[in-house]
């Protein structure tokens, strides 16, 4: 055979060049394992790889201190009917006489008829053998009490002990031959503090609804130590808790409580132009409920604190009628003899200027010093007595019965 041309000789050199490269930088990737590393340019970009999320890891991190708290309590919350039983008169009044009725009442006999009325609030069980915390206006006036408990049972209560100017009850469940849950009390060993965690429980649907299950509300603990006035009829509500956790209509009685499930109060009402929670409620702290339940178990009853005396504010008139230099505090107008302020020492007439070294300026004052105060409770005194300075020891008895 004769020579190629040149070019063609070129053309070929060219073409293998290109096939040996080809097959040399395919063997090079294909030999490269699945951990070998790639040589990074400057402008490639390194994407980080998102971890997987699993279930376990989605429930561990919803269930925090608020779920736990409210799965603790939220069985031993209960919803309460109150029941009256009322009797109704209405005239019987022939068709086409109701204008006559109108005018002239009183013209046609009445008939009688007995209507139920119902009003639904909130409760927290606290003690295994049925003990219920509720508020006085939740049950106040009721002839019957049905008690739903949070896995429907129905059943009824009776009211054991009521204490009105806390708006605090004690009811007692009937008819369950168990033990019920109950919640934890709060113990006060650590004080509570503004800003902490405050979760409402209530139940106010449960007798109306299928579904009894209570509802939750969370917030904060807003203040402590609230004095409301002019609330619910003119009555007065001191040292109350103050939260923006909703408590909603119906929710009364039931607990507010800690992210330790600790029922730290019991709510009562709230601030509303509406009707619904604006943020504005307010509980009545536990450890009045405590004295309660302490001696309802010890006495049968909730022992009323007494001091067996009357006071009447001092004005000016009145201090200068009876030649006083200082009209702060209070004149003595009532004692009963063998009293505990008899007991004391004061008498009648006495001017009344401290109590546990606090000045008495006015009623609120002395409202407020006694609010909380029980049997047993001791209030130091001083006291005047034809300008001398005396002092005392008013040791609170249970009020007598008459």
């Amino acid at each position: 055979m004769g020579k190629a041309p040149l070019w063609t000789s070129i053309v070929i050199g060219l073409l293998s060049g290109m096939l040996l490269g080809s097959t040399w930088w395919i063997g090079r990737e294909m030999g490269r394992g699945p951990g070998s590393p790639v040589p990074a340019r400057r402008d490639t970009v390194i994407v980080r790889e998102t971890p997987s999320i699993t279930t376990e890891a989605i429930e561990t991190g919803r269930r925090n201190a608020i779920v736990l708290a409210t799965e603790s309590v939220a069985p031993s919350v209960v919803s309460i009917n109150a029941v009256q039983h009322r009797v109704v008169s209405r005239p019987v009044v022939p068709r086409g006489m109701e204008y006559w009725e109108r005018f002239f009442p009183g013209s046609f006999p009445r008939r009688q008829f007995q209507q139920d009325v119902s009003s639904l609030g909130s409760g927290v069980i606290v003690s295994a053998d049925g003990f219920v915390l509720t508020n006085v206006h939740v049950v106040d006036g009721a002839d019957e009490l049905i008690v739903t408990l949070k896995d429907g049972t129905q059943t009824s209560a009776r009211v054991i002990d009521r204490v009105d100017n806390w708006d605090l009850a004690l009811v007692q469940i009937d008819g369950l031959d168990r033990e019920l849950p109950f919640a934890p009390i709060y113990d006060g060993a650590s004080p509570l503090s503004i800003g902490e965690w405050a979760i409402a429980i209530g139940s106010p649907f449960g007798y109306l609804l299928a579904d009894t299950q209570p509802t939750v509300t969370v917030g904060v603990i807003s203040a402590l130590n609230r004095d409301i006035k002019q609330q619910q009829g003119g009555q007065t509500f001191l040292g109350m808790i103050q939260t923006d956790a909703a408590i909603n209509p119906g929710n009364s009685g039931g607990p507010l409580i800690n992210t330790r499930g600790e029922v730290i109060g019991i709510n009562t009402f709230i601030f509303s132009d509406s009707g619904g929670s604006i943020g504005l409620g307010f509980a009545v702290p536990i450890e009045r409920a405590i004295w309660i339940i302490r001696d309802v178990r010890e006495f049968g009853r909730y022992r009323r604190p007494y001091w067996g005396m009357t006071m009447q504010l001092i004005n000016q008139p009145i201090a200068e009628t009876m030649g006083l230099s200082d009209s702060t505090g209070f004149i003595v107008r009532e004692i009963d003899d063998g009293s505990p302020s008899w007991k004391a020492g004061i008498r009648l007439y006495d001017v009344v200027r401290q109590i546990n070294g606090v000045t008495l300026h006015d009623k609120a004052t002395v409202d407020r010093l006694i609010y909380e105060a029980k049997v047993g409770s001791a209030l130091d005194v001083i006291f005047e007595r034809d300008g001398r300075r005396m002092t005392g020891v008013i040791v609170l008895e249970e009020t007598p019965q008459r």
